[in-house]
């Protein structure tokens, strides 16, 4: 700190001596003898605000033991003003004060406070303005200007949130499956000509019937975990071997799609089926079930286990009847892809005729253009057939990329009606409000919505929280990244964006390092990239040191 100048603590004299008997007239007269500090020198803006902390020192024999003084803070622009807290200080003998200064001793208050920042108090100046007050009588003291200027580097955020843009939900390839289950008596391999009948053989030739374009064809089979290990190992390997022979046959029939094509085929054989056993017991409804899994979970050799299960005569019986048989099985799937409209097709039927997609093919749609026109149109078909709620959020995603906040949210209220707290919804009410100053709700927001760790550290820049902002950043250059270091007092990096935002802010960073070369070299570049740096150079008071330097009154005049 310094007194009087900006690049040191600004130190003036505040009060007048308030000499006991004297009464206002000393207390005017002698309002260039108590000495104050204000910190730091010139005022800064973190997270939306700007703070003021003022020691006053007051000299002995000067504040009369009556008297009272409101003290006043004003930061006034060319076109506005705006006032801090008053507080008053009482002399010994008065009272309502919110501190005491002795006549005798005479003392010293601190003094904070801190105020929402606008744009016009880049060229402002601090004033004190104080009146004291004895008995019946008051006089002004001052005003007396403290501080000029307000350097705002912590607004320089940009707005690069990941805006939320609700997923239409379409899937350019789905994979369609059908499985039908064949079910053999205990160690046998032949399908009997009851399971060639089932409805769920039925069902897969209806599926093979479409006529889908073939993904794949798996078949697994699988043997009841009674008897020796090798000799169920052996069933399922024959059952898998028989009912590859069977679906070959049955579908080439069908006339499927790669029917004949060794590569569509997987073909596995489990043996014994603990998995199955297991999920068919935790199913059931048999007495002493726990005791049986306890077996199955416990014991690691697999015969050992079964004759466990075996020596619990009381229970076996029913597992061989209602469980075991379901274990003796082979399973065929045939997966085949959707048919799918092409692109071109989705595209241009979003705007001849949208009612003959669904709603996650009219979604879709609008990923295909980038045209706004185009993109508008294909939402409010969605929400005159659908009423879907992504739509109205996608069309104030639309609104909130070009930071036109009050279209944004009166669409993302829309959304709100239909969805209630649905994460992009919320994220993008976040994001309005961080924008629009209101750091406290868009916290609220972002909490809600669990939001992406990049929007939270764009907040967090705004919030003033700049080392949790730098530890995301950590390994990147960009705008907002400079910002976060530069904020936390890291001068180490550069931004590396060719943009006269980012050439900027190196500006800065070469001015607070005393970097007199990085300052001009990236200055200038600013200007060429930008003129209007050249007058936002002139008023920022980063560059206040620098001022007097022919290199950087050049750039700027």
């Amino acid at each position: 700190m310094n007194t009087i100048g900006l690049s040191k603590a600004v130190s003036i004299l505040f009060f007048g001596v308030l000499i006991s008997g004297c009464g206002l007239t000393k207390m005017t007269s002698k309002y260039d003898t108590v000495v104050y500090t204000t910190t730091p020198p010139i005022l800064q803006v973190h997270a939306g605000k700007v703070a003021v902390k003022i020691d006053g020192n007051i000299p002995a024999k000067y504040f009369h033991k009556n008297a009272t003084v409101d003290f006043t803070p004003v930061l006034k622009s060319e076109n506005s003003e705006v006032t801090f807290k008053t507080i008053t200080l009482q002399g010994e003998q008065a009272s309502g004060g919110d501190k005491t200064i002795f006549y005798d001793a005479g003392g010293g208050f601190t003094y904070e406070d801190k105020i929402n920042y606008t744009p016009d108090m880049l060229v402002s100046g601090l004033e004190i303005r104080a009146v004291a007050n004895l008995k019946d009588k008051s006089a002004a003291l001052g005003p007396v200007t403290i501080a000029k200027g307000v350097i705002a580097t912590s607004e320089r955020v940009q707005d690069t949130e990941e805006i939320a843009i609700a997923h239409h939900g379409y899937e350019k390839e789905t994979i369609l499956s059908e499985l039908a289950t064949i079910y053999f008596l205990v160690n046998q391999s032949t399908i009997r000509t009851s399971e060639k009948s089932d409805e769920d053989i039925n069902r897969l030739q209806e599926f093979a019937k479409l006529g889908y374009k073939t993904h794949s064809i798996e078949i697994k089979s699988y043997a009841s975990p009674e008897g020796s290990v090798d000799a169920n190992d052996n069933v399922s390997e024959r059952r898998n071997k028989s009912t590859v022979r069977y679906t070959k046959q049955i579908l080439k029939r069908l006339k499927l799609d790669g029917a004949s094509d060794k590569e569509k085929y997987t073909n596995v054989s489990y043996g014994e089926d603990w998995d199955g056993f297991n999920k068919l017991m935790k199913a059931s409804d048999l007495k002493d079930k726990r005791r049986v899994l306890n077996i199955v979970n416990s014991v690691q050799d697999p015969e050992k286990r079964e004759q466990a299960i075996r020596d619990m005569a009381e229970l076996y019986d029913a597992i061989d009847k209602n469980i075991l048989p379901q274990l003796r099985k082979a399973e065929i799937t045939v997966y085949s892809y959707q048919p799918k409209r092409t692109d071109q097709n989705i595209a241009s039927l979003s705007i001849s005729n949208p009612d003959s997609l669904d709603i996650k093919e009219l979604l879709f749609s609008a990923t295909l253009t980038n045209d706004k026109t185009t993109k508008l149109g294909i939402y409010n078909s969605a929400i005159n057939l659908h009423n879907d709620w992504r739509a109205y959020n996608n069309i104030a995603s639309i609104f909130l990329a070009e930071n036109n906040l009050s279209e944004a949210g009166n669409w993302l209220d829309k959304a709100f009606e239909i969805s209630g707290n649905k994460a992009d919804v919320l994220t993008n009410y976040g994001i309005i409000a961080a924008r629009k100053g209101d750091l406290t709700k868009a916290q609220q927001f972002f909490n809600q919505a669990n939001t992406t760790e990049r929007n939270q550290a764009i907040l967090d820049i705004r919030q003033g929280k700049y080392a949790k902002a730098e530890r995301y950043y950590r390994n990147t250059s960009t705008h907002n990244a400079t910002l976060a270091k530069l904020m936390n007092g890291n001068y180490n990096n550069t931004c590396n964006e060719n943009t006269a935002a980012c050439y900027y802010l190196n500006a800065i960073i070469g001015a607070r390092s005393g970097n007199l070369q990085m300052l001009t070299r990236n200055l200038s570049k600013a200007i060429a990239a930008d003129a209007s740096y050249k007058e936002e150079a002139t008023k920022d008071l980063e560059f206040v040191n620098y001022r007097e330097n022919q290199e950087f009154s050049t750039l700027i005049n």
